[in-house]
């Protein structure tokens, strides 16, 4: 045997399409380091002591050292997920021919529209199809799937065992004796069921989730279901299981890879039995459950249950007595849907769906994995580009990631097909997955504006593109901001490896945190109005890196009970799928007015907004940026420690911040010697920061109609500025400014 070497796991390269798909491509190299030869028997080992018999073969590529290409087919057939460290010797093992093959069928694409399980003719001709599909492949071993699709109609077969053996090893199939179908009496000793293990090769972020479903499933295996020797009380689970989470976070690819066990057969509920009447529906799910409970170990699949026992339907109390018919069998049903709450709340009891299982929205982490996964990297290593996109995607599910991949390619191909067409060049791609992405980088940079994540969609109103550059002056309120909105959220990379993108990272949170400090939950703008309190939210939202989602308090108000207060709960909730995100809520004096002064509807959006800051839900990734013009009407209790605790005072702008004002907006201008920048800062005092921009606008225009009326063009003179400042009234007097330094004295004590 030759020397240990340890390989990973890659899929297949491009473009082969071998109908042996247990060969396993290794470089030149490698087969000579292992004494192999083309088409050589081998036996792969994993770490956990499995062996699992392939042919060798070389890969015509230039090939890294260290790398083994598999098919899926193989990945599938003996539990191998991208990424795996194996390890590959010669195997002496002889390739015998398949003379008797037994299969049984797992049909899983079975529904409840669909006809029922084989009878003995029907076997016997699905025997005869399969003995011809069974030829056309070269190798085969027990275990593996096979689907054969005749005049339309397709079934799935599982090898049971070969010449009356269900040991992993090879089987040549130019010459077959006999090839059986066996149904639901016909499994001997040879033909039991392995345990029931859910793959999580094409699934990334989830393993967790995985892990819980695999500890559930397993019982149902035939080898761990023996408990007649056991007391009655010990059954360590019975009854369904419900999945549930937000639209795109995995739960139907979930539902696939639960199919993709060793189960007897699969059955599907879905909505396609939605129309039809109630006496039928109730009908078709009785008939599945008792089919399932012919073919154990079985299950049934039930997507967006909502849609077939919603909370208003009649199929719930139906369902709810055949999932109680499953106890001490080896059926179990798996169900999804978005919102628990949607669906019949008995379904929920216990011996119905008692175990639920959350599928979250992913975080950088879990991001990182799904991005890799459907690149077809492994799971567990690093990629620079991958591990970016993953840290700035807040909020992005498993199908937004998908959408983004998607346009990211799309725009790569486009560019490079012009570039081919410009250079007069046919050349393709580097087709490594590695080169592809470091490649696109620009490419993710155009998709990330153009994919928002799926839970912003319906209520995202812009893309901040707002910097604290572009607001003059403010100093003292950007500082106060950054502490309280970027510093939570704000990614730091250590200095002493910068070439690192993964372990080397840290969060201003953890240090916070070790420091005992909570991030703030809110804060409260106010001052008068043009004074950059929405800029300013835009650039803390920008400068963070974080979600934003921007509404006016008079938006969400309702002539119609309880709509204003649904209206609230409905804009924290999507700011929570969509976390870490800003809220900001403008004119918050609509909806935040004391309650001592204002109508029963304004009572019930106060304590609307008091619950969701401090309520029994925790505020966790939300931070709430509120802006008024009227400090004074606000409720007390918003303003109070834990929620809008902290008040920052959005003045009029002092002289340095117009006169950063002025230099940002003159200085695209065509200005006349005899504008003096630092005089006019002088005289615009008691000018807010938004009339000082029409100001300057006006000064254009006065400029723009002097050209029209002299025919030639005009530079801005000091005279256009003067007739600007007469068009342009000061709307806040000293008095309102006096009052609203009253407020915030009074407030600070």
């Amino acid at each position: 045997m030759g020397e240990l070497q340890i390989y990973k796991v890659r899929p297949w390269p491009a473009g082969i399409d071998f109908k042996d798909v247990f060969r396993v491509f290794l470089s030149p190299s490698s087969l000579l380091l292992h004494k192999l030869s083309p088409d050589d028997v081998c036996n792969i080992h994993t770490t956990e002591g499995s062996r699992y018999p392939a042919v060798a073969w070389p890969s015509s590529g230039g090939l890294e050292k260290g790398v083994m290409q598999t098919s899926k087919d193989l990945q599938k057939a003996y539990g191998l997920k991208l990424g795996t460290k194996v390890s590959i010797n010669p195997s002496d093992a002889v390739v015998e021919d398949a003379r008797d093959v037994v299969l049984c069928e797992i049909s899983q694409g079975e529904s409840v529209n669909s006809p029922s399980s084989l009878d003995e003719n029907g076997r016997v001709h699905w025997a005869w199809l399969l003995e011809y599909s069974l030829k056309m492949k070269q190798k085969i071993v027990p275990h593996q799937l096979l689907s054969v699709n005749a005049k339309g109609e397709e079934r799935t077969f599982r090898i049971l065992n070969i010449n009356a053996s269900n040991d992993l090893s090879l089987y040549h199939t130019q010459i077959i004796g006999s090839v059986n179908i066996v149904d639901d009496t016909g499994l001997g000793k040879s033909g039991e069921q392995n345990t029931l293990v859910i793959p999580t090769s094409e699934l990334g972020g989830l393993d967790h989730q995985i892990q819980q479903l695999n500890d559930l499933v397993a019982i149902y295996s035939a080898r761990n279901h023996s408990r007649s020797n056991m007391p009655s009380f010990f059954q360590p689970f019975q009854g369904g299981i419900l999945l549930y989470g937000a639209r795109g976070t995995g739960k139907t690819t979930v539902l696939q890879n639960i199919c993709e066990a060793r189960w007897r057969k699969v059955y599907h509920i879905d909505s396609t039995v939605i129309g039809q009447r109630a006496a039928e529906i109730e009908a078709a799910i009785k008939r599945v459950f008792s089919e399932a409970l012919r073919l154990q170990p079985s299950v049934i699949i039930i997507d967006s249950i909502d849609t077939i026992a919603g909370r208003s339907s009649t199929t719930g109390p139906v369902l709810s007595r055949e999932l109680e018919g499953l106890r001490n069998t080896r059926t179990i049903a798996i169900g999804a849907t978005r919102n628990l709450s949607d669906i019949d709340q008995d379904l929920r009891s216990a011996g119905r769906f008692e175990t639920e299982i959350e599928l979250p929205i992913p975080d950088s982490n879990s991001r990182a994995e799904i991005l890799k996964v459907l690149c077809d990297l492994p799971k567990n290593t690093s990629h620079a580009t991958l591990d970016n996109i993953a840290r700035r995607t807040h909020g992005y599910v498993g199908a937004d990631l998908k959408k983004l991949l998607g346009y990211a390619v799309r725009t790569n191909e486009i560019h490079h097909r012009a570039s081919r067409l410009s250079d007069g060049k046919n050349g393709g791609h580097d087709v490594r997955p590695e080169t592809l992405l470091n490649n696109m980088k620009p490419d993710f940079e155009m998709a990330l504006l153009k994919v928002r994540p799926t839970a912003m969609q319906e209520i995202f109103v812009e893309i901040p593109k707002v910097r604290w550059s572009d607001i003059g002056g403010q100093y003292e309120l950007k500082r106060r901001l950054e502490q309280a909105v970027v510093w939570p959220f704000k990614v730091r990379a250590k200095r002493n490896n910068p070439r690192s993108h993964n372990n080397d990272i840290l969060q201003y949170s953890n240090e916070m945190k070790d420091l005992g400090l909570t991030p703030k939950k809110g804060l409260l703008l106010y001052g008068p109005p043009g004074c950059s309190k929405t800029m300013t939210a835009k650039a803390a939202a920008t400068e963070s890196g974080l979600n934003f989602i921007a509404v006016r308090g008079a938006e969400l108000l309702s002539m119609f009970v309880g709509e204003s207060e649904r209206a609230i709960r409905e804009v924290f909730s999507k700011a929570r799928a969509a976390s870490p995100c800003i809220i900001f809520f403008d004119e918050f004096d609509a909806i935040g007015a004391s309650r001592d002064s204002c109508q029963q509807g304004g009572i019930h959006t106060v304590t609307t907004l008091l619950n969701e800051l401090d309520g029994f839900e925790e505020l966790k990734g939300v931070f709430v940026l509120a802006a008024t013009n009227k400090p004074e009407v606000i409720d007390p209790a918003l303003i109070r420690a834990g929620r809008l605790s902290e008040t920052l005072y959005v003045g009029m702008p002092d002289l340095d911040a117009r006169k950063s004002i002025l230099d940002m907006q003159t200085s695209s201008m065509n200005l006349a010697d005899d504008v003096d920048t630092e005089a006019l800062s002088d005289t615009i005092d008691g000018y807010s920061g938004a009339e000082i921009v029409a100001i300057c606008q006006q000064a254009r225009y006065a400029a723009f109609e002097e050209q029209i009326t002299y025919g030639e063009r005009k530079q801005i003179s000091q005279k256009h500025f003067s007739i600007a400042m007469a068009k342009v009234e000061k709307s806040v007097t000293l008095e309102m400014t006096r009052r609203y330094e009253a407020w915030g004295t009074g407030r600070h004590g």
